[in-house]
């Protein structure tokens, strides 16, 4: 269904101009929560009705019949419209400031009951910390007013319209208003109440703002303090005292006041040895703000600040607190899999205690405000953030249509970073103000920077344009230089990074977006994080992003508060196969969609990590090590923390002889920040080369237990593989009698008194092989050079497709046989070739076979041909065991996946799992589970085993699934257990990268396609 435009400038959700009515002007947070006394918490379950369309709403806005619902959550995520995936394609039809298309404009009316005691001499409020998109309010059916911007407060003053006793709330919300042109963010578009309501009674003259700032020298501070009123007259404020105290964490009362006022007051006082504020150690102070008449206590709040500097230096580096940093950050997208755009609180302090146990220092609220009780435990817990403002127009794109541009629009853009600013300005964790993203550049954008340095000239500005006028303190994207735009746009590859750190430019460049952890991701993020730490004036970057914004659904078709037990569905959403799953865009019939482009986060939907997140973490460290020199065991460590020592930390050595732990020792270190230092191992003892592989771990580990993580916590380690001949050893087989053969037409069988080993000579193919009369391989082994391609290989698939890597035609060129010195030989020349190129693969595999149940294979390789893919997925064979074969224990890196360019978050050593620990189910099935710089694998079942070995490291993965199998599958509860297990041994694995949205692989970990040569030894 069509719907047309109104296009009637009297709809005030369809006016540009009109952005609010009757709200109170935006003030710092003053409350997180309904503990205090003069603040009731209206959460909980409201009437609710639902309508597609504005004209199905009845002319009163009172519904005949109600619903109930929940609030705060999203309404489509209880059972009212769809959740809509969408990335830059508006859900309406493009006609700003109009709303129309195909969805409609679905209303959703909201109607609760509340309480009012004492009405006498009292200033009533009722704010709402997030309502989408739009809403209109009425109070006892006396309408109070309107407003607009999803993300920031709408408080309202309701003295004039409440009775004493009992009240009735209704609002009017709009699923989308002219305001959703600025709020075409990346994620789930989703309406309703999001956060918390919150009625609060004040006193006739009471605290409305306040605002505390500090200036730092040395070890000594000053601060200010500027307290606003919501009363103006100086005559009515005759009577009125003001005072504050400032107290340090022990309670000490370090500074206080208490004047007579005017309506606007403010304060200041020097302190020595104060205490700062890092995200370190945030040390916060207890403020409290007094209001007194004629010598009674009539209002008062409570807050915690910090004395903290942010600025930049004239080197065009980021400094804290004077010392150059680094941002180590993520973006952040608000997103619960049950409630959508509402966020628990228990689920926000999980988050922030993830993201200081990976090492993420920094967060951006992308693309607008956070939740108000997010700031608080960044404070708390020490998290920089980097505030954006709710403005995101990405789909009118950048040219004469951007809103950017378009004078008429200045009041919503300007009010939405003024509403960020005022509501989070005495946040010390806050250390940026950023404009938006993807919103194009103009005229708004330079009233936006006007507006910010009216309110707060404290911290820098920010955001990613690369066009004139240049209206921000940091680049974020592309860059403006002599008048010329350099057009590196979004997800900078590491050469474009080194390239801008040499531009010697006038503004810092924080890389805002980077690393595309969509899917099975985030290749070569060590790189980016050694060109941040090169050039002073690249100063980080944030990961895109956090959590991946899947919705919880079961197979039935249920989700959001239809879900009862929500910790068995998230178990559920782990397990391939299983009812339940994670959603993403398209699978509510929901249009325009952009599929799962929405997954893309470094943790899973329900916030448990991956091996990506131990990349993160490893990436992120803020410890190196450096080996000087083996035989003495010395060490260069550096501590890049600024100002934790290392006293702080266990350290652990570890020497590992062929994967097993010889010799561990645990040591103290004292380096303090930004310092190193060279030492030597305690009781180190050089080692005796022997043909064996030793490896160094050095690790640091908490001392203490934290508020975020227990004594005994990595936080970094490093390793170093010590080089022996054992790499270079042949594989050799042992002879003594020579295995007995038996060839047919079609077969040739190797066997020893109990393996036996077919080989199909039409297929050129190890058919099958038997141990004891027992099954081991039932569906053959076969070369393989393609994978179920990932999400980062959306652009490189089309070039293995074009040369039909995944439908390759074998045919067999030769199969010759023989047995010699107590081996038996099989020979088989193949070429592979796509039925419509003239590019082909000639291969040469060697079995050699011997009577103790070996075979050591060598594959001889060539790619031939004009247009062959620059880089390939695999070269090494797929293996159809007996189903039952789930158990695989190797020495190599481990626990977790890893890749050629994404392994130093995983250690070496020896590891074993079943079939299942080995599989990451990622929202939409594609290529995972890889095990590289393996040395040795075992795959055992309960009667039978055998190991594979070579003589370079490889790689393996064991799972339900072949490849077929995921590329059928859309949703994790579409992969169905194949017959078999099926097991990769890829002699060589191509890189994962960033490409789903960035960069391909460096071309220093690309699998070209050349002449190679391998060999594999089988123990069966």
């Amino acid at each position: 269904m069509s719907i047309s435009y109104s296009q009637s400038i009297n709809n005030d959700w369809e006016n540009q101009l009109v952005t609010q009515q009757n709200k109170e002007k935006p003030h710092a947070t003053l409350f997180y929560d309904a503990s205090g006394k003069d603040v009731t918490s209206l959460n909980g379950v409201w009437d609710f009705a639902f309508y597609n369309y504005v004209s199905e709403i009845p002319s009163n806005s009172i519904p005949e019949k109600w619903d109930k619902i929940e609030v705060p959550a999203a309404w489509e995520m209880q059972g009212y419209g769809l959740p809509i995936y969408t990335n830059i394609t508006y859900p309406f039809d493009k006609n700003p400031p109009f709303i129309g298309g195909e969805n409609g404009n679905p209303v959703g009316i909201y109607q609760t009951e509340f309480k009012v005691d004492n009405i006498k001499d009292k200033e009533i409020y009722l704010r709402f910390e997030s309502v989408s998109s739009a809403f209109y309010l009425w109070i006892n059916d006396k309408k109070v007013g309107y407003s607009q911007d999803s993300w920031s407060p709408a408080e309202f003053n309701i003295s004039d319209y409440i009775n004493k006793g009992k009240n009735v709330l209704r609002m009017q919300v709009f699923r989308w208003c002219d305001g959703s042109y600025l709020e075409d963010q990346d994620g789930w578009r989703m309406s309703g109440i999001f956060r918390d309501v919150y009625l609060v009674e004040k006193s006739k003259v009471h605290i409305k703002d306040y605002f505390f700032t500090s200036d730092l020298n040395q070890n000594a501070a000053s601060f200010g303090l500027e307290v606003d009123l919501n009363e103006s007259d100086n005559r009515k404020l005759k009577n009125y005292k003001l005072g504050y105290e400032l107290s340090d964490n022990n309670g000490k009362i370090i500074s206080k006041n208490t004047e007579s006022l005017n309506a606007f007051k403010s304060f200041s006082d020097a302190l020595k040895d104060v205490n700062r504020w890092s995200n370190e150690f945030p040390n916060l102070y207890t403020l409290k703000i007094k209001l007194f008449h004629k010598n009674e206590l009539i209002d008062s709040i409570k807050s915690k600040v910090g004395f903290r500097e942010i600025a930049i230096s004239e080197k065009n580096e980021l400094l804290l607190n004077g010392q150059p940093f680094i941002v180590k950050g993520v973006n952040i997208v608000e997103h619960d899999p049950i409630y959508g755009k509402h966020i628990p609180k228990d689920r926000l302090e999980k988050q922030v205690k993830l993201l200081k146990r990976y090492n993420i220092n920094t967060v951006r609220t992308s693309h607008y405000p956070a939740t108000p009780y997010f700031y608080k435990l960044c404070d708390e817990y020490g998290i920089l953030v980097i505030d954006e403002a709710n403005v995101e127009s990405h789909g009118m794109r950048y040219g004469t249509a951007s809103l950017a541009k378009d004078p008429t629009w200045e009041q919503a853009h300007v009010e939405r970073i003024e509403a960020m600013i005022h509501r989070d300005k005495n946040h010390p964790s806050v250390i940026f103000w950023s404009f938006g993203n993807e919103a194009g550049n103009g005229v708004n954008m330079v009233a936006m920077q006007q507006k910010a340095k009216e309110i707060d000239t404290s911290r820098p500005t920010h955001y990613h344009s690369s066009e004139a006028p240049i209206s921000f303190d940091t680049y974020g994207g592309g860059i403006w230089k002599n008048g010329k735009r350099h057009s590196f746009g979004r997800y900078q590859s590491v050469n474009d990074m080194i390239y801008i750190g040499k531009m010697n430019l006038d503004k810092p460049f924080l890389l805002n977006e980077y690393a595309h952890a969509m899917g099975n991701s985030i290749g070569n993020l060590q790189e980016y994080v050694d060109v941040f730490e090169q050039y002073p004036n690249l100063i980080g970057g944030c990961l895109w992003d956090w959590v991946d914004q899947g919705i919880t659904r079961h197979v039935d078709g249920s989700y959001g508060n239809k879900i009862a037990d929500i910790e068995r569905a998230h178990d559920g959403c782990a397990i391939p196969g299983s009812d339940y799953y994670w959603a993403y865009g398209g699978d509510f019939g929901d249009t325009p969609n952009d599929g799962n482009f929405c997954m893309n986060g470094v943790m899973m939907a329900d916030l448990t990590p991956s091996s990506k997140s131990e990349e993160v973490k490893k990436a992120y460290q803020e410890m190196a090590f450096n080996l000087i020199d083996i035989e003495s065991g010395k060490i260069e460590i550096k501590n890049k923390y600024h100002l934790t020592n290392t006293n702080s930390f266990d350290f652990v050595w570890t020497l590992l002889r062929n994967g097993k732990v010889q010799r561990q020792e645990r040591f103290d270190l004292d380096i303090m920040g930004r310092s190193k230092k060279t030492v030597t191992l305690p009781s180190w003892e050089s080692i005796k080369h022997n043909g064996d592989e030793y490896i160094l771990q050095i690790s640091a580990v908490l001392k203490e237990s934290t508020s975020w993580a227990n004594a005994g916590y990595e936080i970094a380690f490093e390793e170093w593989i010590i080089k022996s001949d054992a790499s270079k050893k042949s594989l050799n087989l042992a002879f003594e009698s020579n295995p007995e053969t038996e060839a047919s037409e079609n077969k040739f069988i190797v066997g020893s008194a109990n393996t036996r080993i077919i080989f199909n000579k039409k297929s050129g193919n190890i058919e099958s092989i038997f141990k004891n009369n027992n099954p081991i391989v039932e569906g053959g082994i076969a070369l393989s050079f393609y994978r179920a391609p990932i999400d980062n290989d959306k652009f490189l698939v089309k070039s293995w497709n074009s040369v039909q890597l995944d439908s390759l035609i074998v045919k067999v060129d030769a199969f010759e046989t023989e047995v010699i010195n107590g081996n038996a030989i099989v020979t088989i020349r193949k070429t592979h070739k796509g039925n419509k190129r003239i590019n082909y693969i000639k291969t040469v595999e060697e079995f050699r076979i011997n009577n103790d149940a070996e075979i050591k294979n060598t594959l001889s390789i060539e790619f031939i041909g004009n247009n062959l893919p620059n880089t390939l997925p695999r070269i090494g064979y797929e293996v159809k065991l007996l189903n039952n074969y789930n158990r695989a224990t190797w020495y190599g890196k481990g626990p977790g996946s890893s890749y050629r360019d994404r392994s130093t978050g995983m250690k070496m050593g020896i590891y074993s799992a079943n079939i299942n620990e080995l599989f990451v189910n990622y929202a939409k099935p594609q290529s995972n589970g890889n095990r590289s710089e393996v040395r040795w694998l075992e795959i055992e079942n309960l009667i039978n085993r055998f190991k594979v070995s070579s003589t370079k490291p490889f790689n393996f993965s064991l799972q339900n699934y072949d490849i077929q199998d995921i590329i059928n599958a859309k949703f994790t509860y579409q992969l169905k257990e194949n017959q078999y297990s099926i097991l990769h041994l890829d002699f060589e694995h191509g890189a994962i990268g960033n490409g789903s949205c960035g960069p391909m692989p460096m071309e220093k970990y690309l699998l070209k396609p050349s002449i190679k040569t391998y060999e594999m030894h089988i123990k069966l």
